[in-house]
């Protein structure tokens, strides 16, 4: 019989606060004093997140950002700009080692897709896994560094409309992959905190019309963040053969988050420098 893993839903928090979770969630799994966990939570105000490799100066809008109100914040796995707003966000950290198929990548994207796509198909949703061989941008538009206008291998698709933006980091026995579900979508804010050129924007903006879906545009009825919360913890359950319990975060988790919170994920170095300029003044501050 498997380990149950914990279903927490921590309601709408700050995007510092959300990211430092996940990673605390990650690190404590790995050390072995954690469950497994599918978390749910959302937003308190719009937040862009970057992929950990991502250029703000290049690819972001900081003054339209914060003429828009939109928090900026770099996730600790990769991947291109995700704007978080309306949506239902989930964070699932597992062991990497599968009782019944292969350790890779490939096949955690491929196990974590069947879950959300059972999610997403019992709320009546017609979404199915991709398995594309080239991008689903439109060879006419410019390149975006929004994720969801690129369909990866895996990732849900409603009508060649990616439905579900996904990134994950590894750890040695341990992984995080968190994603967006959006309900709803605002391409043209999207396009407004991005570093793109003014000509191009309304292209991508149309663009994305095509490629880039919600799930109240697909939905027959309108599906609420609650029913959607239920639907992901009955999908990973039915994926990985487990049970999922509602437990707590943990004091020692809350702890770790709150120390990751103020150290990096609220810092300027983190978010706007980027990894490794965080690394060396990280570094520094223990030489001190």
């Amino acid at each position: 019989m498997q380990q149950p893993w914990r279903f927490v839903d921590t309601g709408a928090r700050d995007a510092a606060s959300n990211m430092a979770l996940d990673e605390a969630l990650l690190v404590m799994h790995e050390a072995g004093t954690a469950p497994p966990t599918l978390r749910v939570y959302g937003w308190c105000q719009p937040a862009l997140s970057l992929g950990y490799a991502q250029n703000v100066q290049q690819e972001v809008d900081l003054a339209a950002c914060h003429a828009q109100g939109v928090a900026v914040i770099r996730r600790p796995t990769g991947g291109r700009a995700v704007l978080h707003d309306q949506e239902v966000t989930y964070s699932v950290v597992m062991p990497i080692a599968l009782a019944d198929g292969p350790h890779t990548i490939t096949e955690h994207y491929r196990r974590i897709g069947m879950a959300l796509a059972a999610a997403l198909q019992s709320l009546g949703l017609p979404v199915h896994l991709a398995r594309p061989r080239i991008r689903a941008v439109p060879t006419c538009t410019p390149s975006s560094p929004a994720c969801f206008a690129a369909l990866s291998r895996y990732e849900l698709s409603s009508a060649g409309k990616k439905m579900v933006g996904s990134a994950q980091k590894r750890a040695q026995r341990a992984l995080l992959q968190h994603g967006s579900i959006p309900l709803w979508m605002d391409r043209q804010r999207l396009f407004q905190c991005l570093q793109v050129p003014p000509e191009q924007r309304a292209a991508l903006v149309q663009a994305a019309y095509t490629t880039m879906g919600a799930v109240n545009e697909v939905a027959a009825q309108p599906v609420a963040p609650a029913a959607l919360h239920a639907a992901l913890r009955q999908g990973f359950g039915g994926a990985f053969g487990v049970e999922l319990v509602e437990m707590p975060i943990a004091p020692e988790e809350w702890c770790l988050a709150q120390h990751l919170r103020t150290t990096k994920y609220a810092t300027d170095a983190w978010n706007l420098d980027g990894a490794a300029t965080w690394r060396q003044r990280q570094r520094r501050m223990l030489n001190l």
